[in-house]
This record gives C-alpha cells, structure tokens and sequence, in this order.
C-alpha cells in the first residue's frame, strides 16, 4: 500500500471519528482542565468539530483515491 493511500486512509478515519464522535467525549478529554466551572462545551466548540471532522475526511479520501491514481 502506498504512502497516499494508507495517509488518506488515515485522515479518512480521523474525519469520521470527529464526525460521529459526541462533542462532550472530546471536549472532556482535551479541554475541561482549561476551565474553572467546566460547564461543557459550546455550541460553536461542537459546529466546529464537526466542519473539521468533515472537512479531514473529504481530503482523507481524495487522497487516497487520487494518491492511488497517479501511480
């Protein structure tokens, strides 16, 4: 498997782990020791994982398809 490939594939996985992902798993897990009263995350914390999640699997997979192409 070439190095494209098994990147694409990766970035892919990532984008759909943010996607699916509950915003308060992640949010817990990286940011709440940055608060005082740790309320949770914001609306805004979660529309943004999701564009990400979305956005890094779209390139996930055109690398992976397309880094397989040019071979």
């Amino acid at each position: 498997m070439k190095q494209e490939m098994t990147g694409g594939l990766v970035l892919c996985v990532m984008g759909l782990g943010l996607s699916f992902a509950p915003p308060v798993w992640l949010w817990t897990l990286t940011e709440k020791w940055k608060t005082k009263d740790g309320t949770g995350p914001s609306k805004s914390y979660g529309i943004l994982l999701k564009s990400l999640g979305v956005l890094f699997a779209a390139a996930g997979c055109a690398l992976a398809v397309w880094g397989g192409v040019s071979a």
